[in-house]
């Protein structure tokens, strides 16, 4: 279980004990991770992410301000949250996080890629041009939780003046937002179907995949109240799963057998790869030329220029985003390893939902990260 660490007047490192985890509750990957460790019984102290904490924490170990941040009491920092849930599951006793058979994987890491890069651009649109009234207040009641509602609304809004300007990065336009809507309420939809016939998104108790989508829903949606109305009257059942996930702890369930990828989650993967595939496509092609004159080591840039996209049938422009890469090659890692009938069961899957080109071909270089950071391996 999670507890909140007491920071009194002791300077942050002194209250450092076991695992520490350093995020926020409205923070998208912070609500993966977190969903995840409590899932598999690791036992975690839990630090909010203030300027104190990314000041006397964060910056010191990580070189820059980002969350979450797991923190050892070796003194290790794993930053990313697909890094802590492979840390946790490598180190920690306890069932698995990831399902580990061949199609459950596939389709583990699929949703994982779909959630953490692509349901992003719907949570950028509705917590910024939406409804950005909570989230700011919010911002300011964990970074200032000391001071008047009047004056955390007043620092909320110069923490989100950065974030909101990032927005049109994603994607969200006055071009595309009507297109964002319709592909996010489209995916509820699905989903919806999906948890009719089965509690979580591989069967009886909730795995990788789960807490992805959880991470998507949870902190931008769930917890802001206009959008969590919303969500409750369009998709119920969406709702009813994500306090499933918030609330799961191993031990009761179990995931398909024989490695059975439900049909159910075709239309999202199919809808996943309609949209974000010919984005990653031309991610692939800006990769390849920019790492022509890259030596090993070169550090990644976040964005490789401008393209255009499509989402929910409306078209706009957004930066191609580099991130996207290190999760689709985790998900063609795991294909490249499949053999005899476990890769033409994948083959086939990927044939029925359009992402069999997406996945089988190698990028152009490969990633890696080093000193928390995306470079030419």
């Amino acid at each position: 279980m999670a507890a909140q660490v007491g920071l009194g007047r002791k300077p942050l490192s002194e209250t450092l004990m076991g695992y520490v985890l350093i995020g926020t509750e409205a923070s998208q990957f912070s609500g993966k991770a977190r969903a995840a460790l409590r899932w598999k019984g690791v036992s975690f102290d839990e630090i909010v992410a203030t300027p104190q904490v990314y000041r006397d924490l964060i910056e010191p170990r990580v070189g820059y301000g980002v969350i979450p941040v797991l923190l050892t009491e070796a003194g290790q920092a794993i930053q990313d949250s697909a890094d802590i849930i492979d840390f946790a599951d490598r180190d920690e006793a306890g069932p698995s996080i990831h399902p580990g058979t061949p199609l459950h994987e596939l389709l583990s890491l699929l949703l994982e890629l779909y959630a953490d890069e692509w349901l992003v651009i719907a949570a950028m649109h509705y917590r910024w041009s939406h409804d950005d009234a909570w989230i700011v207040e919010e911002f300011g009641r964990t970074a200032r939780p000391d001071v008047s509602r009047e004056e955390q609304i007043e620092v909320g809004q110069v923490i989100a003046k950065p974030i909101r300007d990032a927005v049109p990065r994603f994607g969200v336009s006055d071009d595309t937002v009507s297109g964002i809507e319709a592909h996010f309420e489209g995916f509820l939809a699905d989903f919806s179907a999906h948890l009719r016939k089965l509690p979580f998104v591989l069967g009886h108790r909730p795995s990788l995949g789960d807490f992805a989508l959880f991470g998507a829903l949870y902190g931008p949606f769930y917890l802001n109240p206009v959008l969590n109305e919303q969500m409750r009257r369009l998709a119920p059942l969406v709702v009813a799963w994500v306090e499933r996930v918030r609330d799961a702890r191993a031990g009761a369930g179990a995931l398909l057998p024989n490695d059975e990828a439900p049909a159910s989650l075709y239309p999202i993967l199919t809808r996943q790869m309609s949209e974000q595939a010919p984005v990653l496509a031309d991610a692939i092609r800006a990769m390849q030329e920019w790492a022509k004159a890259q030596p090993s080591g070169a550090r990644v840039k976040r964005s490789l220029g401008a393209h255009e996209f499509v989402i929910g049938g409306r078209r706009g422009e957004r930066s191609i985003l580099t991130f996207a890469l290190w999760r689709l090659q985790r998900v063609r890692d795991h294909y490249q390893s499949l053999t005899g009938g476990d890769r033409e069961r994948a083959a086939r899957l990927l044939d029925a939902v359009g992402g069999m080109a997406l996945v089988s071909a190698p990028l152009p270089v490969r990633l890696d990260r080093r000193d928390y950071r995306l470079v030419v391996a």
